[in-house]
């Protein structure tokens, strides 16, 4: 959820005439909309809820004037004060219309905080289920678009789905139907190949027919003319469907969508990246013969290579656009990424297969940042490690500068969101045993220091046993699997066995290896969609004697493809993510976000974890 998402509400005063005027009825409706804006803290306003909050003590219905300091602070921009003010009120003294709008409005709250959980607890409260029977349409939307947002935030995309469909059916307004539909599809973008093709069987009606319309569009996801084409044969067999009658915005507008003819890819071929850029290019050219045994009737893209390892990114670039190249992808070097950032813009959309990390929120026009980037990453485990309630985590990564700034990134991503960053530990490349490292950040070396001095002046033959810290809710590994697999065990030994422990996709390169990777069972990753089965509409073919980061790139290449048929769309403001092989791609600020899965080693296999 945006944290910008903020209730507009009315001033205190009409917000008590408005309570105050409500009586119970047999249909309970508060008569409330709630209007979501974007605004800054307002230093009067938040001084008006506080004078407001510290009068309530003295008036005859204090939870109702506890109530406005609460909407009149969420107004004013501080959410959390309005949170904390909203934990004061004494939920049983309120009346049903009071009660309910206290349960929306909190847990619209909860959505806003990163908190959706929290708003799934309030709607299953006794109370608010029993009154929930009698609302009128209007609340019943309120309560099933926050279902929806709520549901969708933590993952239970069908739950989401069905959720949104019932909310269809209370709009009458076409604009209000295509907004519901654009975010269903846009939900329906991140679901696996498997679980769409779960439309020819799905139980529900009408979610069948967006499950068989999702999955014709991933079957046709790199060719808009093959996406239009099965949409108007969709419409054949579900001429009543609601997506039939009210289709979202971006399958309306498939015809407008174009992909360059001409494309040139600028790789170094030669010397230590010789195997990099040709198992990225083989990537991209697997993506291209699919796309060609799928869309027999399409033109074939050209494709030119350009080896930049014995020239100039600048002079590699010039002669591909002189050459008529209609979209460079490339370069694959970050020093070469870094060269084009300064510019204003380039001649011609460039996808750059690296990505630099930068404060600067204006990019070079043009210019498409997408690479392996573990900062998608270490944000999404954050983010996850929030949401079940993981406040105080211990980080493992390498002593290089990957781990250092993957590591300095979560320290401020996480201190910002509310959490504590416990300890970091930086192994060097030549570690062989993790135990005595991780004795430190886990205070065993204290525990044994103590233990060390009773013995030393109470009784030599005393018997204890070492401690580690109790206050650790997670450890967060960066590494590839050889050196996960020494981390675990060596957690487990030192007394930390029942900590949980994730780690980024660099633990897994979607080699099934039972007998080794039965050292990292419970350990928990983000996962590049192609390792898992059942996500790809067609499975990479790769060679499982490569290491883990070169199949990675092949993915890499594949995604590149798929990203190029598709960059006019992602710039659209009805742009919906594609489900690529490295992730759920979407373009933010000039940047290629990759959002990924998540699973799991159980004796020593991995199963997706589905939310």
């Amino acid at each position: 959820m945006n944290k910008k998402r903020l209730l507009l509400v009315v001033f205190a005063a009409s917000i008590l005439s408005f309570i105050g005027g409500c009586a119970p009825t047999t249909t309970i409706d508060t008569g409330r909309a709630t209007v979501l804006t974007d605004t800054v803290a307002d230093e009067s306003a938040l001084q008006r809820a506080q004078a407001l909050l510290e009068s309530a003590p003295l008036a005859a219905n204090p939870d109702s004037i506890i109530f406005d300091a609460a909407t009149l602070f969420a107004s004013a921009g501080d959410l959390q004060r309005s949170t904390n003010t909203l934990a004061l009120i004494v939920s049983e003294r309120l009346s049903d219309p009071q009660y309910i709008e206290f349960i929306l409005f909190a847990a619209e709250l909860d959505l806003s905080l990163d908190n959706p959980q929290t708003a799934i607890a309030r709607f299953e409260q006794n109370r608010f289920t029993f009154a929930s029977a009698t609302f009128t349409d209007r609340l019943q939307k309120r309560l099933l678009s926050l279902e929806a947002d709520a549901h969708f935030a933590l993952g239970h995309t069908e739950q989401g789905l069905l959720k949104s469909i019932d909310l269809v059916r209370l709009l009458k307004n076409t604009q209000e139907v295509r907004a519901v539909h654009n975010n269903l599809w846009r939900q329906l973008a991140t679901l696996p190949y498997s679980d769409l093709k779960q439309g020819q069987t799905h139980r529900n009606t009408t979610l069948a027919g967006w499950l068989q319309l999702a999955a014709l569009n991933r079957d046709y996801q790199a060719d808009a003319n093959a996406k239009g084409q099965a949409f108007d044969s969709w419409k054949q067999r579900w001429r009543n469907h609601p997506a039939a009658k009210t289709p979202p915005i971006q399958l309306r507008k498939l015809k407008d969508s174009s992909a360059p003819s001409k494309v040139a890819l600028l790789l170094p071929l030669q010397d230590q990246y010789e195997v990099p850029s040709y198992t990225l290019l083989e990537g991209f050219m697997g993506a291209y013969y699919e796309f060609m045994a799928n869309n027999a009737s399409a033109d074939a893209p050209e494709i030119r290579v350009y080896d930049t390892s014995g020239q100039s990114i600048q002079r590699a670039y010039n002669n591909a656009v002189e050459d008529g190249a209609e979209m460079v992808i490339g370069p694959m070097r970050q020093s070469e990424v870094e060269v084009l950032l300064p510019l204003d813009s380039l001649p011609v959309p460039t996808l750059s297969l690296n990505r630099v990390a930068t404060d600067d929120k204006s990019p070079p026009e043009n210019l498409f940042q997408f690479g392996l980037s573990p900062l998608d990453e270490v944000k999404q485990i954050a983010d996850r490690a929030w949401l079940k309630g993981q406040r105080n985590v211990l980080v493992i990564a390498p002593s290089n500068s990957w781990g250092a700034d993957s590591t300095a990134f979560f320290n401020e991503y996480w201190s910002k969101k509310g959490g504590t960053f416990l300890d970091q530990l930086a192994y060097p490349s030549s570690v062989k045993d993790f135990t005595p490292l991780l004795k430190s950040p886990l205070l065993i070396d204290l525990s044994e220091e103590r233990t060390l001095r009773l013995k030393r002046f109470v009784n030599s033959r005393i018997q204890s046993k070492a401690r580690r810290r109790q206050d650790l809710d997670l450890v967060v590994i960066l590494g590839y699997p050889v050196v996960a697999r020494q981390i675990k065990p060596a957690l487990d030994f030192l007394y930390a066995s029942d900590v949980p422990v994730v780690a980024t996709s660099h633990v897994y390169n979607g080699v099934e290896q039972t007998g080794l990777d039965r050292d990292l069972s419970g350990v928990e990753f983000s996962a590049m969609p192609w390792t898992l089965p059942g996500q790809l509409a067609t499975e990479l073919e790769l060679d499982e004697r490569l290491h883990t980061a070169y199949r990675h790139l092949y993915a890499v290449g594949h995604d590149a493809f798929l990203l190029h048929r598709n960059l006019n769309d992602l710039q659209t403001e009805a742009a919906v993510p594609l489900f690529g092989a490295t992730g759920i791609l979407s373009l933010t600020e000039g940047v290629i976000v990759r959002k990924q899965k998540w699973a799991e080693f159980r004796r020593g296999k991995v199963k997706e974890i589905v939310q």
